[in-house]
């Protein structure tokens, strides 16, 4: 059935949903949002007003597509960690299209579900992979798949910042069966996806080292990562809720062997071979979960290519996954126990 506007639901009405429903109110034309689900009506009132409109309101997604049928067309799904693969799968069931904030599930058995899943189904989904809509980490995959930078010899993308010591206490964060992990998992799931997306390559090995220096969580609140691909490109993630992020250190920085490219915030760089001269500029563009909400109702208006799908969701969290198990043991040296 063809529509002319993509009548969205969002499930789970917390704070990254404010994001999504700016990438909703960014797109008018697009895009509307017909109803939310959550357990707690006061974060339904929070968006309803963000959203300067009534939604039609759940406290439970089952009801949501029951209730709603025909009437929604898309869901957004912004819960904790461990509620996404249900969700998912739900939605497939009902025939309806998902966008879906990080992580995609918790293990490679719900992956292996979705994928099918979503196959039979014949959905759009599309992982809530922001970052990659960001001008200027698309400034410098230009600059790689142009050649400028040459062959590609090495990367690392670092993101991290010092949450306040009581951040995550009590809540479902702190815990790895809601969680499925530490911060990797998590805010480490933007450079891991960043890197796999500037390296272009398949990933041979991955190795890690984790620590917990601040937070009485149950999982890491740092990690570093090292990821070999199968064409030899050194890839490398710094990722951390403890220290701010290293002082100077750009966002991403590559290095081929005709030159390196590098970016932090708005800025740009780049620098070829021997020169000492840095070309610096500044890219404009709209914001990166604006762009990712346009892109996801073109996918189900027009049939736009998903840029992320399923199978990427599932190689992101199957390299958290793997560097998980390959630092296994830093426990014992953590700094902060366990609360």
């Amino acid at each position: 059935m063809s529509i002319n506007k993509v009548r969205l639901g969002l499930i789970g009405a917390g704070g990254i949903a404010e994001a999504h429903i700016n990438g909703i109110l960014a797109h008018p034309d697009k895009v509307e949002c017909v109803a939310m689900c959550d357990v707690v009506a006061e974060n339904i009132d929070k968006r309803a007003k963000q959203l300067g409109a009534e939604p039609v309101r759940f406290s439970d997604w089952k009801t949501m597509f029951t209730t709603l049928g025909d009437k929604l067309d898309a869901v957004v799904i912004c819960l904790p960690h461990h509620l996404h693969a249900p969700a998912i799968l739900d939605a497939a069931a009902a025939g309806r299209h998902v966008l879906c904030e990080k992580p995609m599930c918790l293990n490679l058995v719900e992956a292996d579900k979705i994928v099918d899943a979503v196959k039979r189904a014949g959905i759009v989904y599309m992982s809530a992979h922001q970052q990659l809509f960001s001008p200027a980490v698309r400034a410098v995959k230009t600059m790689i798949d142009s050649g400028r930078v040459g062959r590609l010899m090495w990367l690392r993308v670092i993101d991290a910042h010092r949450a306040g010591a009581d951040a995550f206490a009590n809540k479902w964060r702190a815990k790895l069966a809601s969680q499925g992990g530490g911060e990797l998992i998590d805010t480490g799931y933007h450079p891991t996806y960043q890197l796999l997306y500037l390296a272009g390559a398949e990933v041979a090995s991955v190795r890690a080292t984790m620590g917990r220096f601040l937070h009485p969580i149950e999982g890491e609140d740092t990690a570093s990562v090292q990821v070999r691909f199968d064409n030899g490109t050194i890839g490398e993630i710094f990722t951390s809720w403890a220290t701010p992020r290293p002082y100077g250190a750009p966002d991403i920085h590559v290095i081929g062997d005709k030159g390196e490219a590098w970016c932090r915030g708005w800025d740009v760089g780049f620098v070829a071979l021997g020169s000492d001269q840095p070309e610096l500029t500044v890219v404009e563009g709209r914001h990166a979960f604006n762009e990712q909400m346009g892109h996801f109702a073109d996918c189900i208006l027009s049939g736009a290519r998903v840029p992320h799908g399923p199978e990427m969701g599932r190689e992101v969290l199957r390299v958290i996954l793997q560097a998980t198990e390959n630092a296994d043991g830093w426990q014992a040296a953590a700094v902060v126990p366990v609360a």
